[in-house]
């Protein structure tokens, strides 16, 4: 009688995971409502994930997919970079989930990496300390080399509170054959444009019509500082700078006009550079134009918890169709909106939510 219990209960937990699961896809509804599951309904689609093995890298490394194909099939010139995430550019970190082998299909896919603090980082509350932990630097430069090799262009962005520590910026990362930008933002806030160096590192006085051209990038995706979107765009061509990164909208409000994402495409010598758009996968915002009124966590079920550093922003289990859809693959998707918008492509942030989930299980 033993086994026969067990049978039914092994049953029983498949027949959940795949009710539940259609539900995570889906959303639960009940007389053409949402219902929000709540924390409870949390917990048990944490228990679900378990038992599904849900593979959280991969899941990633599969919505990122999704986004090149779309962006590409719209133009196939479109830039997909993303930023940190390294630990996808290999399958798994065990022999059977293919441990340290390149995951091919995933590095075809995208263009670039961005790195934030691969050799300095604003110190940890109560240390001076700002270089980058000797061990997490070692892998984090194995990695990058390794996108390298594998044709990927490798950008980073590291923290310099002083003129020397940017200029030891700029020769780590140019020995490396990496393209570096240096910040003394002390807060992960990109809202101005360094003053040192006075020039960007290797000035091009030439157009920039791919990624491999770029010799140098700005990071200014907080506009705060700028009252008028016109203001923005005046500072931005006074700059030479090859590529820029930045933000969808003025302050986080208003989309930037056709006509201004225009004007931050040329360099103040006249010459075209590459515009970026920044989007965050990962978290759902609730400043951001797709948040509802009544959203919260747990509803809809695909919002989890807020992050520890900002409450308006929240973790998204970003395997959800509905969440991808928010993003990618339709003409009312994130993605659409940034090429309409002219863009030249994207710097995919938030990647590390993976291991927010994974960390869970």
């Amino acid at each position: 009688m033993s086994n026969i219990y067990k049978i039914i209960f092994l049953c029983s937990v498949f027949l959940f995971s795949d009710i539940t699961l259609v539900f995570a896809q889906a959303g639960i509804r009940a007389q053409g409502r949402d219902v929000n599951l709540g924390r409870q309904g949390q917990r048990a689609q944490g228990l679900v994930d378990s038992m599904l093995n849900i593979d959280h890298r991969q899941q990633m490394r599969k919505f990122i997919r999704s986004i090149s194909k779309f962006s590409r099939r719209l133009d196939p010139n479109f830039i997909v970079m993303t930023q940190d995430g390294l630990e996808l550019l290999e399958k798994g970190s065990t022999a059977e989930d293919g441990g340290n082998a390149p995951s091919s299909t995933y590095i075809q896919a995208i263009d670039g990496v961005l790195i934030k603090g691969l050799n300095f980082r604003p110190p940890l509350p109560g240390k001076d300390d700002i270089k980058t932990d000797a061990k997490d630097r070692k892998e984090l430069l194995r990695l990058a080399k390794l996108g390298k090799k594998r044709g990927l262009q490798i950008w980073v962005s590291d923290y310099a509170p002083n003129k020397q520590i940017a200029k030891d910026i700029i020769i780590l990362n140019k020995a490396n054959g990496f393209i570096p930008f240096a910040t003394s933002s002390d807060d992960n806030i990109f809202n101005s444009i360094p003053s040192f160096p006075p020039q960007p590192i290797d000035v091009n006085p030439k157009n920039v019509t791919g990624l491999k051209f770029a010799n140098n990038f700005l990071y200014l995706t907080d506009s705060s500082n700028f009252d008028r979107q016109e203001d923005f765009v005046l500072a931005l061509s006074n700059t030479n700078y090859d590529a820029v990164i930045t933000d969808v909208f003025h302050r986080g409000r208003r989309p930037f006009t056709k006509n201004n994402i225009r004007g931050f495409k040329f360099k103040k010598v006249g010459a075209r550079r590459l515009v970026f758009a920044r989007v965050d996968i990962g978290h759902a915002d609730s400043s951001r134009y797709y948040w509802k009124p009544g959203w919260k966590e747990g509803s809809p079920p695909y919002i989890g918890a807020p992050t520890p550093t900002n409450p308006d922003k929240y973790y998204v289990r970003y395997w959800y169709k509905a969440w991808q859809d928010t993003i990618t693959g339709t003409p009312k998707a994130y993605v659409y909106g940034i090429f309409k918008q002219g863009f030249d492509g994207v710097v995919i942030d938030g990647i590390n939510a993976y291991s927010f989930f994974q960390g869970a299980q």
